[in-house]
């Protein structure tokens, strides 16, 4: 812990020490060792907290700071329009403090929570992650909003299209392998693996089982490539967010449950490149009449590049 401004002098030494010969000094000119009254230099104004232009210092009053102050309380007075754009304000700015932004997104990520917006609100809450990984505080708030998204998960609230959307236009065959790929993937959205399976990699296993289902419709072209791209994507989407605001168990050694934090945050960085890699294939496939699939992939990899950007990964380019 620092000490106190002040508290230590002359490099750290005792500080009556240093005093002493100031003390015989003034005793000596009291004694009338000089006639003369001693001279005073004027006191020093102490610096105050608000920024000076002209030095070019900068407080948080500066920036975009307040504006989580203002969301909060527009959220307090039910005001979540004025709320949101407050939030929204502060993840946009490119100076904003990221313990101020990991805040704003976790606000944000729970106002798409109450809204019904679940896997918005995971995004928001890696972000949140993403800029503030080691902030116990953010954990505690993203275990919660977790907990929020998994109970949600169950009831179908996944990203659009809809499980089961049919694809005009493709054959028999294609049409057959498309509609069981997408019961592994029912299947999967209901996975909810205890917290060693986890570590364990049964998550990442069940990914890639219903990848693989997809993975030979995204080679055949036209409106399956689209379709079965965006479902990898999403997928490895799914798995990078929910890694990343894995919580690790509390009865944990510190230093151990730090080691397993990066691990986690290592695998989730990956699989959303992956996915970024998916739905670029995806908007990379033809456009035909039906573009439902291709805005999906739009805004998944919308949500991956912003998470990756929090996370100082670029564009998730590989």
């Amino acid at each position: 812990m620092a000490s106190a401004p002040g508290l230590l002098s002359s490099g750290g030494k005792n500080p009556g020490a240093a005093a002493a010969p100031v003390l015989l000094a003034l005793l000596l000119i009291a004694c009338g060792g000089d006639d003369r009254a001693p001279t005073r230099s004027a006191p020093t104004v102490p610096r105050t907290a608000v920024a000076d232009p002209a030095e070019g210092v900068t407080t948080d009053l500066d920036g975009v700071a307040p504006a989580l102050d203002e969301g909060w309380m527009d959220e307090l007075a039910g005001d979540d329009t004025r709320a949101r754009a407050a939030y929204e304000k502060i993840l946009a700015a490119p100076d904003a403090p990221a313990p101020v932004a990991a805040r704003a997104a976790l606000h944000l990520a729970q106002l798409e929570a109450h809204a019904g917006k679940a896997r918005r609100a995971l995004e928001l809450g890696a972000r949140a992650k993403a800029l503030a990984p080691t902030d116990v505080a953010v954990d505690e708030s993203i275990a919660q909003l977790r907990s929020d998204v998994v109970a949600a998960s169950g009831t179908g609230d996944v990203r659009a299209p809809a499980i089961g959307t049919p694809l005009p236009g493709v054959d028999d065959k294609t049409a057959a392998a498309f509609a069981a790929a997408e019961r592994a993937l029912v299947q999967l959205r209901r996975f909810q693996p205890r917290p060693f399976e986890v570590l364990l990699g049964a998550e990442e296993d069940a990914t890639e089982e219903v990848v693989a289902r997809y993975r030979p419709l995204a080679d055949k072209g036209g409106l399956a490539q689209v379709a079965a791209n965006d479902r990898i994507g999403g997928a490895y989407q799914d798995l990078g967010l929910f890694l990343l605001v894995e919580p690790v168990a509390g009865q944990l050694e510190p230093s151990v449950a730090a080691g397993i934090r990066a691990t986690l945050r290592v695998k989730a960085l990956a699989y959303l490149k992956r996915a970024a890699v998916a739905y670029r294939a995806a908007l990379a496939g033809p456009q035909v009449a039906d573009d439902v699939w291709r805005l999906a992939a739009e805004d998944g990899l919308r949500g991956v590049l912003e998470v990756l950007r929090e996370a100082g990964e670029g564009t998730g380019a590989e």
